[in-house]
């Protein structure tokens, strides 16, 4: 009977340890509302936990979630070591969460595995579920079991299901007062609008009849935006006439976020209508910078206003945090700057970019180009002897005391592109040993020498995909073309040669021209406007994690338009050689595995995008 009972004991624990998943996160989806489930963002594999902070998910065998961990190295530690716009604001370091009939129950444990409450002062949170599995309400209660409001004043939320991603929201105080979302956020009635993914789209201020209506500030809605990794990227106000909008209690029009690598938010900024900077009423600042280290510890903070300088809060210009290097675990101390350094820090990589060279050696390489170009089996196909002849001795002209890299390319490019053949041109390597951080953050498109941004890669939310670009740094689109055609080489000067190339090679002809700059300044017109607007974008230490995907597009890509049964397969080129190594096989394998997806989803329209194309090998096998 003994063993029979240790048997069954020994069975059901098996069970309940297979029952469970644990997943892993680097941070979690940014919640507003409590209705909203907790989800992470940037998924870890156990491996990658080792030595940085992360967040650990366990689920049940019905895939509920039962427990949330903040974790270094198996260690609970503080939620504030997390980065801003963290869906961790109603949790605690350890979040049990237990289920019982139509009801969800969560408790909240420190860093040492004591109860305590939680980020918005609750002991005990009780979620209340329909039939359907739904959440429908949620209570807050202190430690004796009573009714307690949460920091918000709010006791009790109400949900009622709209549709299948709309959800209307009421709340009360624990007097059975009905309260704005948050006593400072004067939404009173709020209908929340998710994506398929459980994102949050929108908030909205509506009546009784879900029809819109402005708060006192005059906005009824409040639009979020996120990357693929889903982190927060932007938010936009609008009035009940869905018009962009000043108010809330920030009084901006809206703000943005960017993020490392590591999904760390590096800046929070908010924005008036025309995209740049506003001050924040509330913390009388535009935006906010952190810094993080490796393991992923906010260790510095700092506020900035909209002309870029720092501010001071309470005499302080900024907070630093230190931590035991042999113990990262371990907070040593918390440092409050009070002044600013007056030693000014010369940024060693734009200055080896812009040092002078002596007029000799520029001569003796300026020569050593000729004598080069002298050995072309055709150089004079294209251009006429006496032309070339003089284009050489105008640019000689040209050659001052003392030049830079960039002034000296300037000269040389107009001649090597001057014989029409596309195999003989002049680089600048520097482009691609400069850091990412330094680039013009752009992706632009040249049509009929008009430039578009075909991507919104600076701050500025205002500027949409197909944003007419007008200028950069005082300079007009047409005479940048203009210009950047003359260090283009291209068979028999093929016009359309110049503009495709310029559409896939911006950045190197732009930089490699024109230089690099702590600070760009860009007029545009944003898509479907007529309204103009100037804004500037600093490079920033470290620099945010879009500005890697600048020049690092894949050869390879699969867009599938599900609500139009249509498939995009986006080739860049035809030439396979990673790591130095011919490899056609990657790229048949993955036609291949393009191709067997489409057919399983049963797609029949497919189109390709060759756009930026440049060709490749010569022997790729027939598909």
């Amino acid at each position: 009977m003994k063993h029979f009972l240790f048997t069954l004991v020994f069975l059901s624990c098996s069970l309940f340890t297979e029952a469970q998943t644990v997943k892993y996160f680097k941070h979690l989806i940014f919640r507003e509302t409590p209705y909203s489930e907790t989800k992470g963002r940037i998924p870890l594999t156990e491996e990658e936990t080792k030595n940085v902070n992360h967040f650990k998910l366990n689920y049940d065998a019905q895939n509920r979630l039962i427990l949330i961990e903040y974790q270094y190295n198996k260690n609970l530690i503080d939620l504030s070591r997390s980065g801003l716009l963290d869906g961790k604001r109603a949790l605690a370091s350890k979040t049990e969460i237990t289920y019982a009939e139509n009801t969800e129950t969560r408790l909240f444990f420190d860093v040492d595995n004591k109860q305590t409450t939680n980020g918005m002062g609750v002991f005990k949170e009780v979620y209340t579920y329909n039939k359907k599995g739904k959440r429908v309400g949620l209570k807050y209660y202190n430690k004796n079991d009573e009714p307690i409001n949460n920091s918000w004043n709010i006791f009790e939320y109400t949900w009622k299901h709209i549709d299948n991603n709309s959800v209307l929201e009421t709340r009360k105080d624990k007097n059975g007062v009905n309260v704005t979302m948050r006593p400072y956020y004067k939404f009173h009635n709020v209908l929340y609008k998710f994506n398929d993914k459980g994102l949050l789209l929108s908030m909205n201020n509506v009546d009784k009849r879900l029809k819109l209506i402005n708060d006192e500030t005059g906005i009824a809605t409040d639009k979020a935006t996120y990357d693929e990794n889903n982190n927060l990227i932007n938010f936009k106000f609008f009035n009940a006439e869905n018009k962009p909008s000043v108010g809330s209690f920030l009084g901006t029009a809206g703000g943005f976020a960017t993020y490392d690598k590591n999904g760390n938010c590096l800046k929070y900024a908010t924005i008036g209508l025309d995209g740049n900077y506003k001050v924040d009423k509330r913390s009388n600042d535009a935006y906010s910078k952190y810094k993080f280290d490796s393991i992923g510890n906010l260790i510095e903070r700092s506020n900035y206003d909209i002309n870029n300088k720092i501010q001071k809060r309470r005499g302080v210009v900024s907070v630093k945090y230190i931590y035991d290097k042999d113990n990262p675990l371990q907070l040593l101390k918390t440092e409050l700057h009070h002044t600013l350094s007056n030693k000014v820090v010369e940024d060693s990589i734009l200055k080896n970019l812009n040092s002078q060279i002596e007029k000799d050696k520029l001569v003796k390489d300026f020569n050593q180009l000729l004598e080069t170009l002298k050995e072309h089996p055709t150089q004079f196909e294209f251009i006429d002897k006496e032309y070339y002849e003089k284009l050489v001795n105008i640019q000689r002209d040209k050659l001052k005391d003392s030049m830079t890299v960039k002034e000296f390319y300037q000269i040389t490019s107009p001649i090597v592109t001057s014989l029409g053949c596309l195999h003989t041109r002049i680089v600048d390597t520097r482009f691609f040993r400069t850091p990412q951080k330094y680039w013009l953050p752009l992706i632009v498109w040249f049509e009929d020498e008009k430039m578009y941004a075909i991507n919104n890669c600076i701050e500025n939310i205002e500027m949409n995909v197909g944003s007419e670009i007008l200028e950069i740094n005082g300079i007009s689109s047409s005479e940048i073309y203009k210009t950047l055609k003359t260090t283009i080489s291209a068979d028999a000067f093929n016009q359309s040669f110049y503009r495709g190339d310029l559409n896939v090679n911006f950045l190197y002809y732009y930089h490699s021209y024109f230089g690099f700059e702590p600070e760009y300044n860009i007029k545009f017109k944003p898509y479907n406007s007529k309204k103009v607007i100037t804004t500037s974008f600093l490079i920033d230490e470290p620099a945010p994690n879009y500005k890697a995907k600048l020049n690092n597009k894949p050869r390879l890509g699969l867009e599938i338009i599900k609500e139009k049964k249509t498939v995009i397969i986006k080739i860049k080129n035809f030439s396979y050689f990673p790591r130095g190594r011919q490899n056609i096989d990657f790229f048949k394998e993955t036609i291949d595995t393009y191709m067997k997806k489409i057919k399983d989803e049963n797609i029949n329209k497919v189109a390709f995008d060759l756009r930026g194309n440049r060709g490749g090998i010569q022997n790729v096998p027939n598909m």
